[in-house]
């Protein structure tokens, strides 16, 4: 006997199951039925997709220019629970610029920021005087190019820590 209940519509479906809509979503597109498809949150979705991607990519090379940081500015307090962070942050942007090569890019071009904010959260970390940048040392000596020819190495495009 044929059930007459209706599925909701997918764009409601969306608001009450998430899991459930993306599963749906997959189905349909799989099976290359374009009817069904909820266009305008598959476009937010995707668009948000790429924006997480690139905000854990940024997340990363912040933790990693704060340990940096506290590396250089304490050397007296370099453990391996510091290395160790230090070595996970770059296996993370790793990960991400290998699966998502744009994401080099905008690495390069979020340095600036993120860079003055791990020296900000490193100087209240580490309760030495908020003296920025010299504390840090001067933005030329760590923007981009700068900071990756003294601090670090560039490999595969990627900041490595000599």
């Amino acid at each position: 006997m044929a059930s007459n209940i209706m599925a909701p519509p997918a764009a409601t479906l969306y608001e009450e199951d998430f899991v459930l809509w993306t599963q749906g979503m997959a189905r349909l597109i799989e099976n290359r039925q374009t009817e069904g498809l909820d266009w305008d949150n598959l476009a937010e979705e995707i668009r948000d997709l790429g924006n997480s991607l690139k905000s854990a990519m940024i997340s990363h090379l912040e933790n990693l220019l704060i340990h940096l940081i506290n590396w250089e500015l304490q050397p007296q307090r370099r453990t391996r629970s510091r290395e160790d962070t230090i070595s996970n942050s770059r296996r993370e942007i790793d990960f991400l610029a290998d699966r998502t090569p744009s994401l080099k890019r905008h690495l390069l071009e979020s340095f600036d920021n993120a860079y003055t904010r791990a020296c900000r959260y490193a100087l209240r970390e580490t309760r030495l005087p908020p003296q920025l940048p010299s504390a840090c040392g001067p933005p030329s000596r760590f923007s981009t190019q700068a900071f990756c020819q003294s601090s670090i190495i560039v490999r595969r495009g990627v900041f490595r820590p000599v």
